[in-house]
């Protein structure tokens, strides 16, 4: 019982998390992008060869909205720990 109230406590501090992320976020870029503006910031602008499905980590018409991120990484983090429990499960029902 007592591990099942730390998996509850993670879960809603991922929950706060995916909350508050998108209105803390910063818009400056950074890591990888950061460093390819540094090296070459032409590169940035030459025409991509696959068109990504989601570029710059947003969906089209939805980028306006802090809500629907909020959806989006609550829905994500759902989705990892249903993954997560289901992998859990099909491994220590082997015996």
């Amino acid at each position: 019982m007592e591990n099942k109230n730390i998996y509850i406590g993670i879960f809603v501090i991922a929950l706060i998390v995916c909350v508050l992320s998108p209105f803390l976020a910063s818009g400056d870029p950074d890591g990888l992008e950061a460093s390819a503006e540094h090296i070459n910031p032409e590169s940035l602008e030459a025409e991509q060869v696959i068109n990504p499905i989601m570029p710059d980590y947003t969906i089209e018409g939805f980028d306006e909205n802090p809500l629907v991120g909020v959806g989006c990484l609550i829905v994500g983090a759902l989705m990892t720990v249903a993954l997560a429990y289901g992998v859990f499960k099909v491994i220590t029902t082997r015996d």
